[in-house]
């Protein structure tokens, strides 16, 4: 339904002759991000995996988007179109990443390819026609978000990766670079079967049938990579493609998933912090073990706020009304089984800092997991102890005091150390989650207001007379780890052959 003008509101009201029945509000909630801290893991991640993401894991999408630019430049040529025709040329390259996906879809029932469920619709199509008003919608409607070339999928990626670089007349029109140009010829000698055919060799209205789609299926498998694209995509993670941060990070990363024995992402993870006594670092690669390391702490530092944030919202959830911060701390520090009346030190030193972060990430989200969430307090309080150890000394160049930097954590809880352990959980409830979460969920609601944004509720809880009190209408928030593109980056490097694969 469209929205009403204010024009249209006040005439609705001035014509109105008593009371009427309105509409129910429909706002959607979101419980992304909750208190604005996922940023700095990002950054973080920007320091050992550079250009990767959490979706982008097999080489063959980045080869087949990177030809189609090639093959709609080529065409645009012949033709004697400018090659900056942007709007013809896009379309092309939506065409065939669609038939692309398509042929896929239908020949593969288990491929982790985006945009499955978006084109639902046309897996028991017949045909799908490539022009008028049907194609159109479609293809906008998956532009930004199911397309392999969209910012959530492999677009990023095929920047920063250098398979595509932007023209310099027409920003938004990509060009393969020359060093890719070994891997698109040897891909394109695999398809010379369907370079005829209309879909791929002219700009306008194309069919395309089911079983064409089904015989070119096999030629351009994910898992159907030619040598040259193994090389070219091995150049870009660790060769000399490859900026000097990604480079570093997933060479350790490889070094670690190599070691005999090896059997999952789980144990690399593990190992790049320093939790296995095993891995010793390889000279030269210090720093991207403590960038690793970092990335680590901080993830569990995100994941613990926010935990605690999913812990004060079920205390205000089960109670018969609101609870003042008094309440809230007294009942963390009886489920955490920590001494309120004692100094902090006790409990911020009870944690040995040799702990795994892993075990302590795995103790949080054990506890979520559960009905009651039993355990959960105490899980959250280890977690901080251990992650207030690890305070980083020096600032990252992208740190915001808005984003709860570890370091500022650290160094408000140390500024504590020696006031009673009531007084850091005080703290960390109101400030570290509470205030947090505020900040974050009306200054984004506001940025959604002025822009003309979606209508999302974020906020989960307010202040009343008596106390917090915790919003209606909410779900129950159950944080998770940040993904961490480990996973991408093994899956990437077993497809170029630097290492064998691994569970995920």
């Amino acid at each position: 339904m469209a929205k009403r003008t204010m024009a249209e509101i006040l005439s609705e009201a001035s014509a109105a002759d008593g009371p009427s029945v309105v509409d129910d509000t429909q706002i959607a909630h979101s419980s992304v991000d909750p208190c604005g801290l996922r940023q700095t893991n990002f950054d973080l991640m920007n320091l050992v995996a550079d250009g990767l993401n959490n979706v982008a894991r097999h080489v063959r999408p980045f080869s087949f988007v990177s030809w189609a630019w090639r093959r709609a430049l080529r065409l645009a040529k012949a033709e004697g179109r400018p090659d900056t025709d942007v709007t013809v040329l896009e379309d092309f390259v939506a065409r065939c990443e669609v038939i692309f996906a398509w042929s896929v879809f239908i020949s593969a029932t288990q491929t982790d390819l985006p945009g499955r469920q978006a084109m639902g619709q046309l897996l028991g199509a017949q045909k799908i026609d490539f022009h008028g008003a049907m194609w159109k919608a479609f293809r906008e409607g998956r532009a930004d978000s199911t397309s392999l070339s969209a910012a959530v999928n492999y677009g990023p990626g095929l920047k920063a990766l250098g398979w595509l670089a932007r023209n310099d007349v027409n920003a938004k029109v990509l060009v393969p670079p020359a060093d890719v140009e070994a891997a698109l010829d040897a891909f394109e000698a695999r398809i010379t079967d369907r370079l005829s055919h209309p879909a791929f060799s002219s700009f306008g209205p194309v069919t395309v049938t089911r079983d064409e789609a089904l015989a070119w299926a096999q030629a351009w498998m994910p898992d159907e990579l030619t040598e040259e694209e193994r090389r070219h995509a091995a150049r870009t993670l660790t060769g000399d493609l490859a900026t000097a941060t990604r480079a570093e990070g997933i060479k350790l990363l490889l070094y670690a998933a190599a070691r005999p024995g090896l059997g999952s992402t789980e144990a690399v993870r593990s190992a790049l912090p320093g939790e296995d006594p095993g891995f010793e670092v390889p000279e030269g690669l210090e720093t991207a073990a403590a960038r690793w390391r970092r990335l680590q702490y901080r993830q569990l530092f995100r994941y613990s706020v926010e935990s605690l944030l999913a812990w004060t919202l079920d205390r205000l959830a089960q109670s018969d009304g609101p609870l003042g911060t008094p309440a809230l701390v007294s009942a963390f520090l009886a489920e955490a089984a920590i001494d309120g009346d004692g100094p902090a030190s006790d409990w911020l030193d009870g944690t040995d800092p040799a702990t795994p972060p892993s075990s302590a990430t795995t103790a949080i989200a054990d506890a979520l997991r559960s009905k009651t969430r039993e355990g959960l307090a105490a899980a959250i309080a280890q977690a901080l102890a251990l992650c207030i150890a690890h305070t980083p000394q020096d600032p990252e160049t992208f740190d915001r005091e808005d984003r709860l930097p570890l370091r500022r954590a650290g160094r408000e809880a140390n500024a504590r150390r020696h006031a009673q352990a009531r007084e850091l959980v005080r703290h960390a409830i109101e400030t570290w989650a509470i205030a947090q979460h505020v900040y974050w969920a009306v200054g984004r609601g506001l940025q959604d207001a002025r822009g003309g944004g979606k209508t999302i509720l974020r906020l989960k809880l307010v202040m009343e007379e008596g106390g917090w009190t915790a919003l209606p209408g909410r779900s129950r928030l159950t944080p998770a780890p940040t993904p961490d593109r480990i996973e991408t980056a093994i899956s990437l490097a077993a497809e170029c052959g630097l290492l064998p694969e691994l569970a995920v």
